[in-house]
């Protein structure tokens, strides 16, 4: 008992900090977990028809990705035939393919669809597509993830373990890395920049995509990286068939008036990015010019000069700047938002995406009544384009579309302004985490 009263405030001190450590492990074991996952934000809404492509290329791969010149390169695919006429594909899988779930790749298990193409596997080892037409541009269908049929089953260095929907619209994708040195992914979609920048302010995410990144640039716990988007393209169609727009010396005006210097992204000259094969550096340029944009103007002998600009959502100050400038040559400008693509618009300010190939039938040939928002007609431009994705010669394919963007670019439907700079924000304490994953690369 006197032992105890001596050694008392001992005992009593010994007890207390046992408790604080279980207490602080408790703590600090989640934090730990949690330090092993990385939250990575998107924008956008989404189901499982339209997950990005980025997100599904950690949980597989597909047959067929792009190369550093942006041509077709094997993935899953060991090599591929295509016809003499242009219209059969056999690509034929590599060997010692597995799924998730441990069972081998087979062709006739691949999950994959593209319109008016009919699918079939010859042997489970090649998988044969056939065209109603020749499109010389083909192959880049294929730069799309595959997975095992009816499965989230893939073949990537991640596999996903959880989907949360709210209303067919996917709120969230967990995945677990087959290594364990690699961490875990939590992918967190938001609906629109604001929610997006908020939830990582909040460090709800620790990485972001995000258009502009002014507010980012002094915070000291954060690396902002710029981007150039090469595909996309911020542009302004003309609807060619309307009373104003109809004349070329007008369009040509409206792109002469426009000062480019002050966007937030790359210069653009031609409806092809420069990073292509088929980029034509020699285009017609439309260098700023308000005396050369009057000098059209007075041409035209229009009285009434008015033009109604549709916005798309992120371009308001784009479109603000444009109204300045085309005022200043004596234009009124009537600036109106729109949340999507307008049937009926008199001028539309939005963001061309890309695609890898250079083929542009669908958006400036004169039968693709759906997709041609121009409603542009110009029996040269569609030889053009006919004769590039026909061909399986890549020397013809190029000329063709040096060509195209030569005679579309004096023509000018559109105006085609730069592409944007993108801005990745990344928690400095994360970044090493990320570096590890594929998408960071």
């Amino acid at each position: 008992m006197a032992y105890f009263k001596r050694y008392q405030l001992r005992v009593l001190a010994g007890i207390a900090i046992a408790a604080l450590l279980i207490f602080g492990s408790l703590k600090i074991f989640p934090a730990v977990y949690q330090g092993n996952t990385i939250k990575i934000g998107y924008i956008g809404t989404y189901n499982l028809e339209t997950i990005p492509t980025e997100v599904l290329s950690l949980a597989t791969q597909s047959l067929v990705t792009e190369g550093p010149d942006g041509k077709p390169i094997p993935s899953l695919a060991s090599h591929w035939t295509v016809s003499g006429d242009g219209k059969t594909y056999v690509i034929f899988l590599k060997d010692n393919l597995a799924w998730h779930d441990s069972t081998p790749v087979d062709a006739k298990n691949i999950s994959i669809a593209i319109s008016n193409v009919q699918i079939s596997a010859l042997n489970n080892k090649a998988i044969e597509f056939r065209l109603p037409n020749p499109i010389s541009s083909f192959l880049q269908a294929l730069d799309k993830p595959v997975f095992k049929a009816k499965t989230f089953y893939g073949t990537g260095e991640f596999r996903i373990v959880g989907i949360d929907q709210v209303d067919s619209v996917i709120k969230r994708i967990r995945l677990h890395p087959k290594d364990p040195t690699l961490p875990k992914v939590e992918i967190k979609f938001y609906t629109s920049q604001q929610q997006a920048i908020s939830a990582l302010k909040m460090g709800d995410v620790k990485v972001l995509k995000v258009a502009n990144a002014k507010a980012f640039q002094s915070w000291p716990n954060v690396n902002v990286k710029q981007e150039t988007d090469e595909s996309s393209l911020v542009t302004i169609f003309y609807k060619t068939d309307d009373e104003f727009l109809s004349s070329r010396d007008l369009r040509q005006a409206l792109s002469y008036a426009i000062n480019k210097d002050n966007f937030d992204g790359e210069m653009a000259t031609s409806p092809i990015s420069s990073a292509s094969w088929a980029y034509n550096p020699q285009v017609k340029r439309y260098d700023y010019s308000t005396a050369k944009a009057k000098e059209l103007l007075s041409r035209t002998g229009q009285k009434e000069k008015t033009i109604t600009v549709s916005v798309m959502p992120g371009l308001t100050e784009v479109a603000q700047q444009i109204k300045e400038n085309w005022e200043a040559i004596g234009i009124k400008v009537n600036i109106k938002d729109e949340k999507t693509i307008p049937t009926n618009f008199q001028a539309l300010l939005a963001i061309n995406h890309l695609s890898p190939d250079p083929d542009q039938y669908s958006l400036w040939h004169s039968t693709q009544k759906k997709t041609n928002i121009t409603n542009y007609v110009n029996v040269k431009i569609d030889k053009l384009l006919e004769d590039a994705r026909s061909t399986k010669d890549e020397g013809q394919r190029k000329d063709s579309y040096f060509d195209f963007q030569k005679f579309l670019v004096e023509d000018e439907p559109a105006t085609f302004l730069y592409h944007p700079y993108t801005y990745q924000v990344i928690y400095k304490n994360v970044q090493p985490l990320y570096n590890k994953l594929p998408i960071s690369k």
